[in-house]
Order: C-alpha cells, then structure tokens, then sequence
C-alpha cells in the first residue's frame, strides 16, 4: 500500500468527529453505501464457486466497511479487498451450510470461524489501523496427509514470499521444526485423536504496506492438553540463546507466584528478517482480578512507573465487563451468562482458552524488558456487544480519542446483521491494552460469527 499520512495534528484533532460524508470526501467515494469500494470491486470479479462465493459475500463487506471507517484511501481499500479476494477467500474452506458441521473448526473463534478481524484504536492524535488473523483451510485439511492442516499455511506463506521480498520465513521454519514432530500422519491415527488449528496469519493494513505474522500452537505426538514449559523455552532459546528480556519472562513465570500460574499456549513471530522480528509469547491466567492484572503487567513489580496506565486500566475494564466503580480489586470477575461457545468440544485440548485472562510477552531482538499486553475476553465477561461498545466508546471519548467511535458502532452494526447488538455477545471477542508512549494502546477483536444460528437460518432461506 502506499503512504498515506490518515492522522491529524495536535491542532486539527480537538473534538473533530470524520462523518460518513466526511470519510467518502477525502476518498472520493460517493456516499451511496459504506460498502461501495467491496460493490464497485465485486462487479467486475468472476464468480469462483459456491465456498469463494459465500466468504467473499460475508467477509467482503465486513472489510470493506473497517477499512472505509477508518479513513484509508480509496488505493488502499482497493489493494486491501483484491488481496482479500484473490489471498484469501479461497483459503476459509467450506461454507457455512445450516445442514452440515464445518468440515474444520479453527480455533481462532469459538463458533469455529477460521477468521478474526481487528481494530486498533486511534491515539489522540492518530487514526485506526485495520488487520485480521485468518487460519488457511484446504482440500487436504484434516486428513491424514495434513491433520495438522499447516499445508495451506505454508503454501500460502511461500506464495506471499514471491510478491513481498521482505517477507522472510526463517524463523517460521524454525518453530514449524521445533513445535511438532516431522511424521505427521502419526498424528492422524493416535488413539482419542483431537485435531484443530496449530497455525494461523496475520495480515495488518498499515501505512508502511502490508505485514505478515504466523502463529504457532504447539502439538507433539502424544500430548494431551497444553506442552510443556520446556517445549517453548527449547524452541525460543534455539534462535535467542542469550536474551534478557526472555531470561526475565521465564524466570518470572518458574518463580513468582502469580506468575507460575500463567501457562503458554501460542506464539507469535513477524515475519521479517531476525534482526528485525519479535516474538510475542501467549499465556493465560485462571485469575481475573485487577491485584492479578497488575503483578503480570508489572512482572512482580520489576516494571516501573506504570501506576497512572494501570488506573485507566482498571477503569476499561470496569465499563466493558460492566462493573460497579468500587468492585474490589482482589475479586475475581462473574462471567456472562450469555455467554455459551458453540464449539466447546473443539477446545479440548485448551480448555483454558475459555476462561481466565489472556496476555503476551514481546520480546524483540536485545531488548532487556518485554514489553506485556493484556487481553480481555469480553467474549466471556462482557454483558452483550452493545454494553460492551458503550462502555468501550465511553473510555475512548473521556480521554479525547473518540473521534472514531461513531465508525466503530457502524462497523459492528455492518457485521450484526443477523442479529441485534443488544441480544447476546460474541460480535465483539477481545480487548487488548498494551502501555505505549504514555498511553494505553487498544485494539477491538471481533468475529463474524459465521456459524451462528441465526446466521445459518438465513442460509436456509
């Protein structure tokens, strides 16, 4: 994608809000449908089949609409959407049939759904980036020839390889050669075998042009449940034999209370050349209480100087879970009782996925401290996606970055239209905090739910 600077000044930014109107001006997009870059692409795109068909007709406009809302220019949205059209669409598998149980179940979503968009919200003065996760299905998915189904992932990677010179794959093939073992169909003909998602990408739409991260969920031959400490620190020692920052992610998870708790379960890696990439490894805590944020953020209280971020983060938390302004912070918090994950069974084998809180560790090359994202699952603590979205936009508005939190509640609306808002929560899957530059950076995750009753009803139609 080219550059294109979409953030303002200190001067222009204030309280200025960019309408539907506005957003279609600086684009020159007649303001006829917020849809219409995914109407004008469509129209000249053949028609592929039946499983194309229906992923582009559901995620197309799903895209097209972040992309519009957060102000990319019309050569962005157009490059975005025929990536999307010609990359990956006809990497989601099979479509959603009302009559039949998807073929392969991705643990990206706990409908099942192999893809999870995401916005990253605007700063005071910046603007929103788009980027989705999407697990590559194929016609060999789940067979004996690819249980693990990596084959897409690969194929796709090395494709990607032949149009992007920057992307480099030596650590994917690394950790593609530490998390798993090399005879694959072993996999297929274990007793009690369970097989789901252990490798998925990222693509983020950001003004310096398309990115590309993998990510690994660990399977051995014979493991049941999450792999061993020694499995991560094996693989990542192999390729950071000496690194601080890790030295101190270990050590805090193998002796501090809290800490001991957490229990890895993916990675992720840029792929880009080693020198440059980072990896972020994924753990999750049973506990929930804020006294339990703040020891994993803080490490034990090896990380200084965040006292200020953490109160702006209680404060997130408490609007879009939906608690009272005093709820203790040594209280773990209830989970909805809306809250009911279609594909419970194909979590298994990480039935920690579906409770607790979730966090990373990014570990970049020669850093000394890793720097920690929170994530909350408001997918299992959240009331319904419009609680969820008003208290998200509140936060947002009371510290001057709202200016695009009318895009957002567009953006859901686009992505709901089998439902309402206010029936039930899983529109809306993730909030992740990280402290950046005095702030706190946020990104929204959110599902299309493509397996949804509802959604599979007007299949049926």
């Amino acid at each position: 994608m080219t550059e294109v600077v979409r953030g303002l000044s200190p001067n222009e930014a204030g309280s200025i809000k960019p309408t539907s109107s506005e957003i279609c001006a600086r684009n020159d997009v007649p303001v006829t449908s917020l849809t219409s870059i995914w109407s004008m692409v469509s129209r000249w795109l053949p028609s592929r089949n039946a499983d194309c068909d229906y992923w582009w007709q559901l995620t197309g406009p799903h895209l097209a609409v972040m992309l519009f809302e957060a102000g990319y220019s019309v050569h962005d949205q157009y490059e975005g959407m025929l990536f999307h059209y010609h990359t990956v669409v006809p990497r989601l598998g099979p479509c959603a049939s009302p009559s039949q149980t998807p073929k392969w179940k991705s643990l990206l979503t706990v409908d099942g759904t192999p893809i999870e968009y995401s916005w990253k919200w605007n700063t005071v003065y910046g603007v929103p980036d788009v980027r989705y996760t999407m697990e590559p299905i194929g016609s060999l998915t789940g067979t004996s020839i690819d249980p693990l189904n990596q084959d897409s992932t690969k194929d796709l990677l090395y494709k990607l390889s032949l149009a992007m010179p920057s992307l480099d794959l030596t650590w994917f093939h690394h950790f593609a050669a530490a998390f798993y073992d090399s005879d694959k169909q072993k996999y297929a003909t274990e007793p009690d075998a369970h097989l789901t998602t252990t490798m998925s990408l990222a693509f983020e739409f950001l003004e310096k042009g398309l990115t590309v991260k993998t990510y690994f969920a660990p399977k051995k031959l014979g493991q049941k449940g999450p792999v061993g400490l020694d499995i991560w620190e094996n693989a990542v020692r192999g390729i950071a034999p000496a690194n601080a920052s890790l030295d101190k992610v270990f050590s805090f998870i193998k002796t501090d209370v809290e800490g001991s708790l957490l229990q890895p379960f993916m990675l992720a890696i840029d792929c880009v050349k080693p020198s440059k990439s980072r990896m972020k490894l994924y753990v999750q805590s049973p506990h929930t209480s804020f006294d339990s944020v703040r020891t994993i953020m803080t490490m034990g209280g090896q990380i200084h100087g965040m006292d200020h971020a953490l109160e702006e983060l209680n404060e997130l938390i408490k609007l879009t879970v939906g608690l009272d302004k005093d709820f203790p912070s040594s209280r773990e918090i209830p989970a909805s009782t809306a809250y009911a994950p279609a594909a419970l069974a194909n979590f298994k084998d990480l039935p920690i996925l579906l409770s607790g809180y979730l966090y990373y560790f990014d570990v970049a090359p020669g850093s000394s401290v890793p720097d920690i994202k929170f994530y909350i699952p408001i997918r299992r603590y959240g009331k319904d996606d419009l609680q969820i979205a008003r208290g998200l936009t509140r936060w947002m508005e009371s510290r001057g970055r709202g200016r695009f939190n009318d895009n957002y509640m567009r953006i859901l609306e686009s992505l709901a239209t089998h439902r309402t808002l206010d029936s039930a929560v899983g529109v809306q899957t993730y909030i992740s905090c990280a402290f950046q530059k005095g702030e706190l950076s946020i990104t929204t995750y959110m599902g299309p739910e493509a397996y949804h009753p509802q959604r599979l009803s007007k299949l049926a139609d």
